[in-house]
């Protein structure tokens, strides 16, 4: 196995889980100023 299959999953999970976060943190919150 080279990885990269996984490496991407990765990726895309973090990236996705940025997301949800970021919208979460808007709904319940004013935006932070570390979130932009």
């Amino acid at each position: 196995f080279t990885g990269k299959p996984v490496d991407g999953y990765l990726v895309n999970r973090i990236v996705g889980t940025r997301a949800l976060c970021a919208a979460l943190g808007r709904a319940q919150e004013r935006p932070s100023p570390m979130v932009r």
